[in-house]
């Protein structure tokens, strides 16, 4: 294994000494959430208290702290830690020693939302809610998804906010905190500012670059005031908009010298605002280490520490390091994964940290199984980590698992580390279920089956490959226990002509068993489908992809965002609110409804015939829950998860695992 050398070299950033090059990247997690006001919670302690203990150097909390007439936190950002007034410093402050004392530096965040806030209104209509403060920024502005128009800041208000950023840093400075963290990126209100796609003011504050960064560098300006000469002023700022007029790397390189010259002792660089904030929250679809290069353009025009983001694991990290590209390497994804991240890096343990996938579900679908804290589709204990612990077995049983998917295995490790005699059996040849079909297109995500393999024969559970379990086995074995998890097996819509030599599966397609022609429509336009649709493209094949609801319907925005960026760059063609009517030997017919689905095979639809030398199938899968009816009819202490219980995703199966391995 490469020796991390750079990654645990203890750092500075201005006067602060930080412990090594890792950084908890500013998180807004909603289940994560503090009491009414914004007063920390048990919860919220535990979750960073754990990221701190497990070796993070510095941690970057997202704040509420703007108080006055344009207070945009607690609306936009519901549940963060507030420092509003002198009422919440102690209990901030209670976070901070907390923190502090696992050897870990805090900073808090200065951040007014702007033009942004109305996504929040949208839940709160200022009509029931008067208190809410209006949506402002440089200019009448519309935005994108809401449709409000943005309140042009006056230069009377645009000093007063200034103000209020300073004294925001002077409560934050009195609370404890090590640094602070000016938020000047993903199109808020200072993003904003620089943008001029944003800004169109005409005024000081508008126009040139120079002008554009007169409210940032302002505000750097009052809080270098506020805070004296030797407290750390870290200023994040967007490398890169990916927007048609938005901020350029070009004009970043020249906007970077400009904060550094107001007072910030560190750039932080980000990327993506609302409309392209999947180069926010780089995704399994992006390269590790998308935004780097971004990072190292800006390192090279200033004489201060450089940090660096977007999906950067600890080998990438060091080399990063290395390479001088950046000073220090944030992360925020991989610590949700695997909190204890730096002390295994540290240790040589890299096969024990939990991978993070990207699958951006902490971002897109916090809170949407129903339980608090659970958003992390790897991590069962993320935003729990006070109650939930693996207790030792009070008595050691025999448990079969039968399935080594994902759900299977996390099931089979979890009894195995709490002392039961395990048996792990799977049908295949190798363990991963479907996890691998999708593994085998995005080599980076088999890391997720490799370290539940690696977990399992750590913890001496038993695996047992190319075995079909029958109900007879099982009455045979005798076990205290079984656990089904079969999964689910592909679903072949009844339509003529479906059977045809030139259909396959896209489980096929995937795997490497079936070969494509040139032109290929993929029935089908959810996850599966796509990522098909994207496997095929990039090896030069036409592709359709025809799906009955909206293409990428229940996908995540950020991932949606991704998947329709690459479908566009490869020319997919998609064909939404439309049904397969038929299979031909020359291709498909298809019926299209006009995105009216009241009216599907009524009188308004369109018959089209898509030409296609093969036909792939990713319509979904149906529950393979025969064996466990059968042995539930048989025996007592047999449970069902994962996909033969419902076909869902990765988070279902591994939470259920995690589950029910923590209570037999």
């Amino acid at each position: 294994m490469e020796k991390l050398v750079k990654l645990f070299e203890p750092g500075r950033i201005g006067t602060m000494g930080v412990r090594n090059r890792i950084i908890l990247a500013p998180l807004g997690l909603r289940p994560l959430t503090t009491e009414p006001g914004g007063y920390p919670t048990e919860r919220f302690i535990a979750f960073y208290e754990a990221r701190a203990r497990g070796g993070v150097g510095l941690i970057q909390l997202t704040t509420t702290i703007l108080s006055g007439p344009y207070l945009s936190g607690p609306f936009y950002a519901a549940g963060t830690l507030s420092i509003l007034d002198d009422e919440h410093i102690p209990g901030a402050r209670r976070v901070v020693e907390v923190l502090k004392a696992q050897g870990t530096k805090v900073s808090f965040s200065l951040t007014n939302h702007g033009i942004r806030v109305s996504e929040a209104l949208e839940r709160r209509p200022p009509e029931t809610h008067p208190e809410l403060v209006p949506v402002v920024g440089p200019s009448a502005i519309r935005h994108p998804l809401t449709g409000r128009v943005a309140q042009p800041l006056m230069k009377e208000e645009i000093h007063q906010m200034v103000e209020e950023f300073g004294q925001g840093a002077r409560r934050g400075k009195m609370t404890g905190f090590d640094a602070i963290r000016i938020q000047g990126c993903h199109g808020y209100l200072i993003g904003q500012f620089l943008s001029k796609r944003a800004n169109k003011r005409t005024d000081e504050y508008g126009g040139s670059l120079e002008n554009r960064c007169r409210f940032a560098c302002d505000i750097i300006r009052r809080v270098r005031k506020e805070v004296g000469p030797d407290f750390p002023i870290i200023f994040r700022m967007n490398g890169d908009d990916y927007l048609e007029e938005g901020i350029t790397l070009e004009e970043a390189v020249e906007q970077a010298p400009l904060f550094v010259e107001a007072g910030a002792d560190a750039l932080d660089i980000s990327a993506g605002p609302r409309e392209s904030h999947h180069w926010q929250f780089v995704t399994m679809y992006h390269p590790s280490g998308a935004l780097v290069h971004l990072a190292a353009a800006i390192k090279r025009k200033v004489n201060v520490p450089v940090i660096a983001a977007g999906k950067i694991g600890p080998l990438l990290a060091e080399q990063i390091l290395q390479e001088g590209s950046a000073d220090f390497i944030h992360m925020a994804r991989p610590l949700i994964a695997d909190p204890d991240l730096p002390n295994k890096a540290r240790e040589g343990r890299l096969d024990d940290i939990r991978p993070c996938i990207y699958c951006n579900q902490c971002k897109d679908r916090p809170g949407l199984i129903g339980v608090p804290g659970c958003y992390c589709a790897v991590n069962p204990a993320a935003g729990k980590e006070r109650e939930y612990a693996l207790r030792p077995a009070e008595r050691r049983k025999r448990v079969m698992v039968i399935g080594g998917g994902l759900a299977g295995m996390e099931a089979a490790r979890t009894l195995a580390e709490r002392g039961h005699d395990t048996n792990l059996y799977e049908a295949s040849d190798r363990l991963g279920g479907q996890w691998n079909i999708i593994s085998s297109c995005r080599a980076e995500l088999a890391a997720l089956t490799r370290y539940l393999t690696s977990g399992l024969e750590k913890a001496r559970g038993k695996v047992f490959l190319n075995q079909r379990v029958t109900p007879q086995m099982v009455q045979e074995a005798k076990p205290d226990a079984v656990i089904v998890a079969i999964g689910a097996t592909p679903v072949v819509p009844d339509v003529p002509g479906v059977h045809g030599k030139n259909v396959v599966l896209a489980i096929d397609v995937l795997t490497g068993k079936a070969n494509v022609g040139e032109e290929v429509v993929i029935i089908g336009g959810r996850l599966v489908g796509l990522d098909t649709a994207l496997f095929l493209a990039e090896r030069g094949k036409k592709v359709s992809v025809v799906e009955m609801r909206k293409i990428a319907w229940g996908v995540g925005s950020t991932l949606k965002l991704a998947l329709m960026e690459k479908m566009i760059e490869h020319g997919v063609h998609l064909y939404p609110d439309s049904t397969l009517e038929r299979v031909t030997e020359n291709g498909v017919n298809i019926i299209w409804d006009g995105g009216d689905s009241t009216t599907r095979r009524g009188e308004r639809y369109e018959l089209l015939f898509l030409k296609a030398d093969t036909v792939v199938l990713a319509v979904g899968s149906k529950s393979e829950s025969g064996l466990a009816e059968e042995l539930g009819g048989l025996m007592s202490g047999v449970y069902s998860i994962g996909d033969c219980v419902e076909p869902r995703d990765v988070l279902a199966a591994i939470h259920e695992g995690s589950a029910v391995g923590s209570k037999i």
